[in-house]
């Protein structure tokens, strides 16, 4: 009898305590090179997703539609897909406690597909057109800062939370855009263009694909923050 009440009482302890992640070794706050090395390992796991842990697949990505017009563009993107996420590799991580702060940078190669409708001007031209897009960014580098507040839960353990981020990214190589049907009916103007974004592939992705990275990494954070919301804060950090 008192086997089987043990049993019962640490399967409820277990059910009513937080998630694990075994792929996660604690870290002190000032070992860097430990928390880069959880990273290597969690960020594949990540990818592929966790569902207990309330992390969705992230490596494809895909987004239903995606207003990335300014002033002077008309841009939308949809039923696009992002990959890419397995391949980043963590170039450092650091844990402010003090200031409630954790740094990630990272470096990977990503692609986007997808539909694309555009009018305005992009670089110096005036462009326009309707239909396929195709990007590869060869080497980009990613910077979030995130900050941080630890929650107390119901089962008294305590949980990393994430209240806001920011973000900034670089791109260290050349990069590849492509538009299928850019002035479909005029094929001078439709060359002319498509030669100006081949050739300027990085300055095309930093004049207007800013909210496709906001959009992607805001939901990259969201489901490292409801991992954070799974996962005891003991079970990620030592102090």
């Amino acid at each position: 009898m008192v086997p089987k009440i043990f049993i019962i009482a640490c399967a409820l302890i277990h059910f009513c305590s937080g998630a694990s992640a075994p792929f996660i070794t604690p870290c002190l706050s000032n070992d860097a090179e430990c928390m880069k090395q959880n990273a290597v390992g969690a960020i594949p796991i990540f990818a592929a997703g966790i569902p207990d842990l309330g992390v969705e697949t992230l490596d494809p990505l895909f987004f239903k539609h995606v207003d990335s017009s300014s002033p002077s563009l008309k841009f939308i993107l949809s039923d696009i897909t992002v990959t890419g996420l397995k391949t980043c590799k963590p170039n450092k991580i650091q844990r402010d406690v003090a200031n409630n702060k954790i740094h990630l940078q990272l470096s990977c190669v990503a692609s986007l597909d997808g539909d694309y409708e555009l009018k305005g001007q992009v670089l110096i031209l005036k462009i326009e057109g309707k239909g396929k897009i195709h990007v590869l960014l060869r080497k980009l580098v990613i910077d979030v800062d995130l900050d941080v507040t630890e929650k107390v839960g119901k089962d008294g353990e305590k949980y990393l939370r994430i209240k806001k981020f920011n973000h900034t990214y670089t791109l260290k190589e050349k990069s590849d855009v492509v538009f299928e049907g850019l002035f479909a009916d005029n094929d001078v103007l439709s060359k002319a263009a498509d030669d100006l974004i081949k050739n300027n592939g990085n300055d095309v992705v930093n004049e207007i694909g800013g909210p496709m990275f906001e959009a992607t990494i805001t939901k990259v954070t969201q489901n490292i923050n409801n991992f954070f919301g799974k996962v005891p804060l003991s079970q990620l950090s030592l102090d």
